[in-house]
């Protein structure tokens, strides 16, 4: 009882303490707002627009002193590009661009990124540009599509600059006719504010402008303040190798031969259910599905399969393919976000908790199908066939025999008299067929 007692104050003291850790790591950053840091890297994509998403929020959030981001890009799917720069527009956080390192690019879709942040600076030898529609192959985009597309790629890009004050004309021919600037003709042509060598010369450099964000006018304190990298975290990091555009075909490809397997070859089950997920992802990573379109689809065929192994004898597949199924798809749908504790930046996946409750309640689910499905029936008449019955007498072999003494198809039961052993082999209303097999 007594060390019952101390590990109860014990927990009480560790509370406490967390909690005054909480309160002072969060009144310190209250005073001090931190530069929240992210990154585009690579071809943009669903997930890109995802985690720039979750940044912007966390910053506005946080009320972060400003948010940047590190752009090295060659370009991506232009309806994840749009989903970019219309966050940056909504921000009520100073969002600001950076194209870096040197030798980086913002390219196609990064022009656009670029220019949608409240400031935008570029590393030395860097460039930005070529901003042309082109379609999925990389291919030009031929007859009224072509302009279709052009013009609402130009619309857009001028809309921004605009907004943020920048030079509409060069934006316009950055998508008409694909020219491209280095950084020295990028600040001459008005393209973007500033030049910084890296992320802490660049928000010394920032300190004290002003603009203007979604909540009103903000004038930038970020001198001194403190940098907090936030990255793609492992789950977004992965998914962003999956969506890329060469992976996609390759999933794209698999699940096709999947299919095909499984049609080819019915019940294999293993094929189908890999050709199915396949197909999704790949759809999910040409844009053609965004993420929760992506996401119920995966968990709605989760659920499928898991009804189906009650009714088919798969051996477990359909419920490893369900449960594969449910977590990329409750993976895509609800996207992970970050810690509770302030100051804390080690990622919390609540996912993990749903993914467990849920394998375990279909793990229980599947036992006890599986302990259930070879018992007998325990009630009705089934209970007399393969019964060991007595017959009346040995001289009247076809007479009905006694089962456990409460059959009353057999009349004058006699278990004094010599008898005969008689199996019951078929019961059709109240009377019972015994089957002759030789006297007790």
């Amino acid at each position: 009882m007594r060390g019952f007692r101390l590990a109860f104050r014990a927990a009480a003291a560790l509370a406490v303490a967390l909690g005054a850790f909480g309160l002072t790591a969060g009144a310190l950053a209250a005073e001090a707002p931190a530069v929240l840091v992210g990154h585009i890297d690579g071809v943009i994509n669903p997930i890109t627009a995802r985690y720039v998403d979750r940044v912007v929020s966390e910053g506005e959030r946080d009320r972060a002193a400003a948010i940047v981001f590190v752009i090295d890009t060659p370009g991506g799917l232009i309806d994840s590009t749009y989903d970019i720069t219309a966050r940056f527009l909504a921000a009520r956080v100073p969002i600001v661009t950076f194209v870096a390192p040197p030798g980086a690019r913002a390219a196609s879709a990064g022009t656009f990124i670029t220019m949608a942040g409240h400031v935008a600076a570029m590393a030395p030898a860097t460039n930005i540009g070529a901003a042309h529609p082109v379609d999925s192959s990389g291919g030009d985009i031929q007859g009224d599509l072509r302009l279709k597309a052009e013009n609402d790629a130009v619309a857009h890009i001028t809309n921004i600059a605009r907004v943020r004050g920048r030079n509409v004309q060069w934006a316009e021919d950055a998508v008409r006719k694909s020219v491209s600037v280095r950084v020295d003709e990028a600040l001459s042509l008005n393209v973007v504010d500033l030049e910084a060598n890296n992320v802490a010369d660049l928000v010394a450099k920032i300190d004290g402008r002003m603009v203007k964000t979604a909540s009103g006018d903000i004038r930038l304190a970020t001198a001194g303040a403190a940098l907090d990298e936030d990255g793609l975290n492992p789950i977004e990091s992965l998914l962003h190798k999956v969506v890329d555009p060469q992976i996609a075909v390759l999933l794209f490809t698999l699940g096709t031969y999947g299919l095909i397997f499984e049609l080819s070859n019915p019940g294999l089950i293993f094929p189908g259910i890999i050709g199915v997920i396949a197909i999704v992802m790949a759809l999910f990573a040409f844009g053609t599905l965004d993420a929760n379109a992506a996401g119920v689809a995966l968990m709605v065929f989760a659920i499928v399969l898991f009804v189906l192994e009650i009714k088919v004898p798969a051996h477990g597949l359909l419920t490893v393919g369900g449960i594969v199924s449910l977590l990329i798809g409750l993976v895509i749908l609800f996207p992970p976000f970050r810690p509770t504790f302030p100051g804390v930046r080690q990622t919390v996946e609540p996912l993990i908790a749903v993914f467990v409750v849920g394998l375990t309640a279909i793990f229980f689910g599947v036992a006890l199908r599986v302990a259930l499905r070879p018992l007998p029936v325990a009630s009705g008449a089934s209970l007399l066939l393969g019964a060991v019955g007595v017959a009346s007498s040995s001289a009247s072999r076809s007479a009905s025999p006694c089962v456990r003494c409460r059959w009353r198809a057999a009349p004058r039961c006699s278990w004094a008299r010599a008898a005969w052993r008689r199996p019951i082999s078929r019961h059709e209303g109240s009377r019972t067929s015994p089957a002759r097999i030789g006297p007790l």
